[in-house]
């Protein structure tokens, strides 16, 4: 049986008609263009602030010391050492600003637990605000800067500025002037007097009670 020509194109049209319309053949998505390297900025950490710099120089100036420590202030320290006969110290040493003002001070200071019965023990000194601390005083100071220092007392780790101290009585001490506590010494080491002084005491800030 013989089929005419025009059939036989019919069927093979027929049968390539999925393939020239696309049938199900998947059309491929484009791909997203990922972004360059030198366009992804990163954000740059803050540098964190450190701790501002004490540098070495008198901290306090006499009216900040003066406006600052008000009548009724009371600083307590722990006392160590040997006094000056060479007999061991332990004890509290507390001292209270009683009169204050814009040009003198009017300070107390005695141990706690064994009270000095000295005469004037418990008289109050009046002197003149200097840019030392009211307590501890020495006349007409020679003062020398020793170093910044961190120290660690029992009220807690200060940034110092560490000063020699001597006057022409003999007084002399090693302070530990707090720089952002204005007439507050954090240590205080009060050495000898002369040859037959044993006096060999250290006081370490323990407590600070403003006045007002």
């Amino acid at each position: 049986m013989h089929r005419s020509p025009w059939i036989a194109l019919t069927l093979i049209a027929g049968l390539s008609l999925p393939v020239a319309c696309g049938g199900d053949a998947k059309k491929e998505e484009p791909k997203a263009e990922e972004p360059k390297a030198e366009e992804v900025k990163k954000e740059e950490p803050k540098a964190e602030e450190g701790p501002k710099e004490v540098k070495l120089d008198f901290p306090w100036i006499r009216e900040k010391i003066a406006a600052e420590m008000k009548s009724g202030t009371v600083l307590t320290y722990k006392l160590t050492g040997t006094d000056a006969k060479g007999k061991d110290v332990a004890d509290d040493y507390r001292c209270v600003i009683k009169t204050s003002d814009s040009k003198t001070v009017g300070t107390v200071c005695n141990t706690v637990n064994k009270p000095s019965e000295d005469k004037g023990a418990n008289m109050v000194a009046t002197r003149d605000w200097t840019k030392f601390s009211p307590f501890f005083a020495v006349e007409k100071p020679t003062a020398d800067l020793v170093e910044v220092a961190d120290v660690t007392v029992p009220a807690g780790t200060f940034k110092a500025v560490v000063v020699d101290l001597k006057d022409f009585f003999g007084a002399n001490y090693k302070v530990w002037m707090i720089a952002d506590k204005p007439g507050v010494y954090a240590r205080v080491e009060e050495g000898s007097r002369g040859p037959d002084d044993k006096t060999a005491k250290v006081y370490e800030l323990a407590s600070i009670e403003a006045g007002s």
